[in-house]
């Protein structure tokens, strides 16, 4: 990977996705992130509020949770900033509704695996703002023969990537950096491969991210990722490799915040999400 740049992260490299703000700016200057996912087996949703509410602690405008309308009454309590929109199918019309003025969206959290539901996946790769892929949204996507426009970001674990690539996840792990440049390229796409040390790649840049902990080693860890990414596109889409490390970055430093107060063994996801803005401010200060 000689001919490939290769960057380990620091705070300071991320300037540039949190621009200063200025006086009269309002919501919609900082976009509507659209987060859909959740079903009856996976309603999640506590894990489904904190992927939303992810999206605003990293500055978007609006963060729109889109679900399943038999899952409303779980999760709707747990929504303090976000907005609730339900869906009665995934039909085209509705996800046209979900969609609507998104800056950016995220897919795929407790998404289910359902059949029909690929085709949500393949609609919103039709999307013209930046989208994020996640969980059973990857399982859908390693079924499809598919390119992106560049504007599809990744976030596989270890063996989601290797259901990706059709090969074992001994395989993944000998060859992490490698073969995610090689998938990028291939399907143009910024792949972010998570792990101890989370590889980012858009197939001409590799950029390496070393913060996190064993606390974050916890249901909705990911999907807390997910949501500050997805925050983070609806702003400032311009560069959305350096986005997705800058939420690999984030998610990281919040997570160390965490462990510090509530220790390795009882840390959850919700105690990273209210670290965000620690991780933010390390940036922006």
């Amino acid at each position: 990977m000689s001919d490939i740049k290769t960057r380990l992260c620091a705070k300071t490299d991320f300037a540039p996705v949190f621009p200063p703000r200025q006086r009269d700016s309002h919501k919609g200057t900082y976009g509507t992130a659209v987060l859909l996912g959740g079903c009856r087996e996976y309603s999640g949703a506590v894990k489904l509020a904190n992927t939303s509410l992810s999206a605003l602690k990293c500055g978007c405008g609006i963060s729109r949770l889109a679900v399943p309308e038999e899952i409303a009454d779980y999760v709707a309590p747990y929504l303090l900033e976000s907005t609730l929109c339900l869906l009665k199918s995934y039909d085209k019309s509705e996800l046209d509704r979900a969609f609507s003025s998104a800056a950016a969206v995220g897919i795929g959290m407790g998404f289910g695996r359902e059949e029909y539901k690929a085709e949500a996946i393949e609609y919103a790769l039709t999307l013209d703002c930046p989208v994020l892929i996640d969980a059973d949204g990857l399982y859908h996507l390693s079924r499809l023969d598919y390119k992106a426009n560049g504007n599809v970001v990744l976030t596989p674990h270890a063996a989601e990537f290797a259901r990706l690539c059709g090969i074992s996840v001994d395989e993944v792990l000998k060859n992490r950096v490698g073969l995610a440049v090689n998938y990028a390229k291939a399907h143009n796409v910024v792949m972010l491969l998570k792990g101890a040390d989370t590889v980012v790649t858009d197939g001409e840049r590799v950029y390496i991210v070393d913060r996190g902990c064993p606390g974050m080693a916890t249901a909705g860890s990911g999907d807390v990722l997910s949501g500050i990414i997805t925050g983070i596109n609806s702003q400032n889409p311009a560069d959305l490799c350096l986005n997705a490390a800058c939420g690999a970055w984030i998610a990281g430093v919040a997570g160390e915040y965490a462990q510090k107060e509530k220790g390795a063994v009882s840390m959850t996801a919700s105690d990273t999400v209210a670290n965000i803005y620690k991780a933010v401010k390390e940036i922006t200060s």
